[in-house]
């Protein structure tokens, strides 16, 4: 399967002018459809698809410092490389209430179904990777002690902790499937070498 990374960045080469970034933002979206078909159409290992993923975000995000920007772009590859996961996105530590005091995650760029507005640290999935700095891969949410239910169809759930190149705190990364068992050791180590990657920078 093609991968975005040399596409993308022959076009960006060419958006020197508001249209030509114009141009550049119809051509990578023929991109992205074609990545999605091929994607569904060939058969590539978990590994195999993990590396395509973080070889293109991490070109279309060179030269991109604002940090919103890079979560959604990894939300976006990510929830389009596999299909099982239904919620995908970013739980960011409330600076103003940090400052206060209040260790709480607020949520960030997402998608899938409404997700909850804030997580305290140590409640739920998200709280208990924040409060541990510790991923938590989760096969059976049911038997997740103060499990969340932001949408009842979650039945697993992986959730990493995010860092900054000081090793704070910024953020996790959540996702979320209906099946049972669709996270393990091999997506937690890709999960963390992609936010590290991306924002331990």
């Amino acid at each position: 399967m093609p991968s975005l990374s040399r596409p993308f960045l022959a076009m960006r080469a060419k958006a020197r002018t508001i249209a030509g970034q114009i141009r550049l933002l119809g051509e990578y979206q023929e991109t992205i459809v074609s990545y999605m078909v091929n994607s569904s159409s060939t058969m590539l290992s978990k590994g195999e698809k993990y590396q395509e993923v973080i070889r293109d975000v991490l070109a279309v995000l060179d030269g991109e410092p604002d940090v919103t920007a890079r979560m959604a772009t990894c939300v976006s590859l990510l929830n389009q490389a596999f299909d099982a996961w239904f919620w995908t996105g970013f739980y960011v530590v409330d600076k103003v209430k940090k400052a206060a005091g209040i260790d709480e995650l607020v949520v960030g760029p997402y998608n899938g179904t409404l997700g909850c507005l804030r997580i305290a640290f140590g409640r739920g999935v998200c709280g208990a990777a924040a409060a541990t700095r510790t991923t938590q891969v989760v096969p059976d949410v049911h038997q997740f002690s103060d499990h969340i239910a932001c949408d009842s169809r979650s039945n697993s759930e992986i959730v990493v902790p995010v860092f900054d190149k000081n090793g704070e705190l910024i953020a996790v990364f959540d996702s979320d499937s209906e099946s049972f068992g669709t996270y393990d050791d091999e997506d937690a180590a890709n999960l963390k070498k992609l936010m590290a990657a991306v924002f331990s920078i």
